[in-house]
C-alpha cells in the first residue's frame, strides 16, 4: 500500500488545479473581473468533481491492492446493505405413517346368517332353558330338533363398535312354550367368519318378573351414532293369554366390551291391557217346574277398578255344571261355543260398572248349593288379557 494517505492524495490534487487556474489571472476592470469569477467557479465545479471521484476509487483501489477478499467488495457511500435470502427445503420424512387396515366388512344377509353356525348366548332359565345356544348350526333360518329357535325379521345395519365398518344386529326368538327373545350383534373377523360381538338385549322368560322386567322384544332399529333402538314389552303371552305388553323404546349402545343401556325409559308404567276387574252376583234361587227341571235367575255386576278401558271384548262367566243351561236376558250375547254359562260384552270404561242378567236351567234339583262368576277381557282370538290381582265372585245357589 502506498505511505500516503487519502487526505495528501486531495491535497496534492488540489494544488495541482490552483496552481493551473493562478496562471490565468489577470486584474482588467469590471468585465475582467466578472470573467475572472466566473473562471474561478467553473474552476471549483472541476475540482469538486475530481474530488467526488477520487473519493469513490479510492477504497476500491484498496480492495483491488489487497487482492480481494471472500466477502467481496465493501459497500459505497449511500447504498443500502443489500440482504441474500436462501430456501432450505424441509427435511423429508424418515419414516413413512404406516396405514391402518380396514375393518372387515360386518354387513351380513339373512340368507347367511340363516345358514351359517352362530355362537349363541345361553337362554333364561324356565321354559327357554332348553333352548339352542353355544355354537349353534342355523338352517333356513332355524336351528333346533323343532326349528324352535327362529331368525326373526330383517337384519338392521349399524356401527356399533365405530370402526369404520357396519356390523349386523339381529332379533331370534326360541318358542318352547311361548316366546323368548334375543338382540345380537354380529361380525366378521379378518378371516370373513361370522362371530358374535355380543347380546344387545334379551328377554328375562317366564321366571321373569311380569309386567317390570323385558318379556317381549317386537323390533329392532337403528339409532344415532353407532346406537341400537329396541321396541320392548313387559308381559311375556303364552298359552290362551293375549299379549299385553306396551310398546317401549329403549336404546343400547356397545362400550367396548358389552352393551348397555344409554337411552330411552328404564320402567314400566300401568298398561292399559291388564285389568282390574271386580265380579259380584245375587243368590240365585232355583225353583220348581211343572216339566221336572229347576229355574232361576242370578244377576252379576261387573266393576272396572282400573284407569283404563278394558281391552278388546268382556267374557262373563258362570261357574255351572255342563249339563245346566243359560239364557240371557240382558247385558250380553252368548258365545255358543262358551256354553253353559259365558257371554260376551264391550268393554267398560274407566272405572265403569255392568250389570248383567241370566237366566239358568237345571234338568234336576240342583245339589249345587255355590257357585263362582267370573269376569275377564279378551283379544278377537278369544285369548284372555291379564288381570292384576283379580278373583272371581261367589254367589249361593239354593233350591226356592
Amino acid at each position: 500500500m502506498p505511505d500516503f494517505t487519502d487526505d495528501d492524495l486531495l491535497t496534492s490534487a488540489f494544488a495541482d488545479f490552483s496552481n493551473e487556474a493562478s496562471t490565468y489571472v489577470k486584474p482588467a476592470g469590471t468585465t475582467a473581473a466578472r470573467a475572472t469569477v466566473q473562471h474561478r467557479r467553473k474552476v471549483r465545479t472541476i475540482a469538486a468533481s475530481t474530488l467526488a471521484a477520487l473519493a469513490i476509487a479510492t477504497p476500491v483501489a484498496a480492495y483491488a491492492a489487497g487482492g480481494g477478499e471472500s466477502n467481496g467488495p465493501p459497500a459505497t457511500p449511500g447504498d443500502s446493505p443489500s440482504v441474500v435470502q436462501t430456501t432450505t427445503p424441509p427435511a423429508s420424512p424418515t419414516t413413512e405413517a404406516s396405514a391402518t387396515p380396514s375393518a372387515p366388512d360386518g354387513r351380513i344377509s339373512k340368507t347367511d346368517l340363516g345358514k351359517a353356525t352362530l355362537s349363541i348366548p345361553s337362554w333364561p332359565k324356565g321354559f327357554a332353558a332348553g333352548c339352542p345356544h353355544g355354537s349353534v348350526k342355523f338352517n333356513g333360518g332355524k336351528a333346533g330338533d323343532t326349528g324352535s329357535l327362529k331368525l326373526q325379521g330383517d337384519p338392521v345395519y349399524i356401527d356399533v363398535d365405530h370402526d369404520g365398518a357396519q356390523e349386523t344386529v339381529m332379533l331370534l326368538s326360541c318358542s318352547p312354550q311361548g316366546d323368548d327373545f334375543k338382540v345380537l350383534a354380529f361380525d366378521r373377523d379378518a378371516s370373513g367368519k361370522i362371530v358374535t360381538l355380543g347380546q344387545v338385549v334379551g328377554s328375562a322368560g317366564n321366571e321373569g318378573r311380569q309386567g317390570v322386567d323385558i318379556e317381549t322384544i317386537w323390533e329392532v332399529q337403528a339409532g344415532d351414532n353407532g346406537q341400537v333402538r329396541v321396541d320392548v314389552g313387559e308381559y311375556r303371552p303364552c298359552c290362551d293369554n293375549a299379549q299385553a305388553s306396551q310398546h317401549q323404546w329403549r336404546t343400547y349402545g356397545w362400550n367396548g366390551t358389552a352393551f348397555t343401556q344409554t337411552g330411552g325409559p328404564t320402567t314400566f308404567g300401568p298398561s292399559p291391557y291388564v285389568t282390574e276387574l271386580t265380579s259380584t252376583a245375587d243368590k240365585l234361587t232355583m225353583t220348581a217346574t211343572g216339566s221336572g227341571t229347576w229355574q232361576g235367575t242370578v244377576k252379576v255386576t261387573v266393576h272396572n277398578n282400573s284407569q283404563f278401558a278394558t281391552p278388546g271384548k268382556l267374557r262373563v262367566g258362570l261357574g255351572l255344571p255342563l249339563a245346566w243351561t243359560v239364557q240371557v236376558v240382558s247385558g250380553c250375547t252368548i258365545a255358543p261355543e262358551d256354553q253353559p254359562g259365558a257371554c260376551l260384552s264391550g268393554s267398560i270404561p274407566a272405572g265403569g260398572t255392568k250389570v248383567f242378567t241370566f237366566k239358568v236351567t237345571s234338568p234336576t234339583a240342583p245339589e249345587l248349593t255355590e257357585s263362582s262368576v267370573y269376569a275377564s277381557a279378551q283379544d278377537d282370538k278369544g285369548a284372555s288379557y291379564p288381570g292384576h290381582d283379580q278373583k272371581p265372585g261367589k254367589f249361593q245357589i239354593v233350591r226356592g
